[in-house]
């Protein structure tokens, strides 16, 4: 007699996509029920609907994370979207509330980032492009098994690679960052010291020659490392990409370009 094979260990993602169905058929299932009710009984429907809905607002929260706006407002933008989406949706033979509901959220948070977040505001064109990316960033990535790249991005929202780093460049804007910062590629260095101010040109022409032939003796690799960073402006997960390397090593490969270059300064 053929023994049939075991079937697989459900693993813990499983068991999370699992809880995941069960609280969005349990949310339908209030909907419906209040969508029958009096006034008074479908209030009690969509507070519990909201109750059950708070995990997922909370997970859409948190894929804007550390983009410059503070976490808990987020989470706070994302469970209005949710009370929203629960006034709002209609149920009907062929209607699901969690599709309704997603858009729903995701979009009172890009309204938060395009009309509350901006410290510095760029031109508008530059803020959709900022939501543009914030929409397929994540969506790419998991397609790829990487980090998206400039084209991969330029690509999918079908505008020029130009205009990708354009809007990648302004990211600050919405949080700057203070000139006491320390640079995540050189630690020692704070932004203040890579900042050129409008006296010192001078000084900044002689650190130039005095750099230009120690960076003429790295290795290949470390050149074109300091050039994708500080000339393309490419992040560090793109520059571990075309290098074949993690961005974690490339974290430290710059942090070890860095002091070469600072020593010969200090010299």
């Amino acid at each position: 007699m053929r023994q049939s094979s075991p079937l697989p260990a459900r693993t813990d993602l499983d068991r999370r996509q699992e809880l995941r169905d069960q609280r969005a058929a349990e949310i339908e299932q209030l909907l419906r029920l209040g969508a029958e009710a009096g006034t008074q009984r479908r209030a009690s429907y969509q507070d519990r609907a909201v109750e059950l809905g708070l995990p997922m607002a909370h997970t859409l929260a948190a894929r804007y994370r550390q983009r410059g706006v503070d976490g808990e407002d987020l989470e706070q933008v994302a469970c209005v979207g949710l009370v929203k989406a629960v006034r709002g949706y209609r149920p009907g033979p062929e209607t699901d509330f969690r599709s309704y509901a997603v858009p729903t959220i995701r979009g009172e948070l890009r309204k938060h980032f395009r009309d509350r977040a901006w410290m510095v505001r760029p031109p508008r064109r530059i803020q959709d492009l900022q939501t543009a990316i914030n929409a397929v960033e994540g969506e790419l990535a998991a397609r790829l098994q990487r980090w998206p790249t400039t084209d991969d991005l330029a690509e999918a929202i079908g505008v020029p690679a130009e205009e990708i780093l354009d809007a990648q460049r302004a990211q600050g804007c919405f949080r700057p960052v203070s000139l006491d910062a320390r640079l995540r590629s050189a630690p020692d260095l704070t932004l203040e010291n890579v900042i050129s101010g409008d006296t010192d040109t001078y000084a900044l022409v002689e650190h130039v020659e005095t750099l230009r032939p120690v960076v003429d003796k790295l290795p290949e690799r470390d050149r074109l490392i300091l050039r994708r960073r500080f000339v393309d402006h490419r992040t560090q997960a793109e520059i571990g990409a075309e290098i074949g390397v993690s961005q974690m090593q490339v974290s430290r490969l710059l942090r070890q370009i860095m002091l070469v270059l600072r020593s010969a300064l200090t010299a």
